[in-house]
């Protein structure tokens, strides 16, 4: 996924690392990190959806649409939703280790 505006609050290397353990080939390994970005951005746009007041969500998808690496765009939901940041990293983090669980009971992945 390319660059996102929050990108900053939602480090994902521990999955990466884990994901290192191992052997997919280059095609799954990148598969699985798309799904992963994809989820991870779905709940994020969640969590700043249910915090961010429902007259200031077109503003902000409009904005999000033009520019996903915008700085612009968290001032914009910190300006509307001060917590919003603490918010994201709590939620994702919640989230991450969530996949984390899947990936190491995972009995299809063959460790190196």
């Amino acid at each position: 996924m390319s660059k996102i505006f929050y990108d900053h609050l939602v480090i994902r290397e521990e999955i990466d690392c884990e994901l290192n353990n191992y052997r997919l080939d280059p095609e799954e390994k990148e598969e699985l990190i798309d799904i992963i970005d994809q989820t991870l951005h779905h709940h994020v746009l969640n969590i700043i959806l249910n915090h961010l007041p429902a007259d200031k969500h077109r503003e902000f998808i409009s904005g999000l649409k033009t520019d996903p690496g915008s700085d612009k765009l968290m001032e914009y939901l910190q300006a509307h939703c001060p917590e919003i940041e603490s918010e994201i990293k709590k939620h994702t983090h919640q989230v991450k280790q969530e996949i984390l669980a899947e990936i190491k009971k995972s009995k299809v992945s063959r460790p190196r």
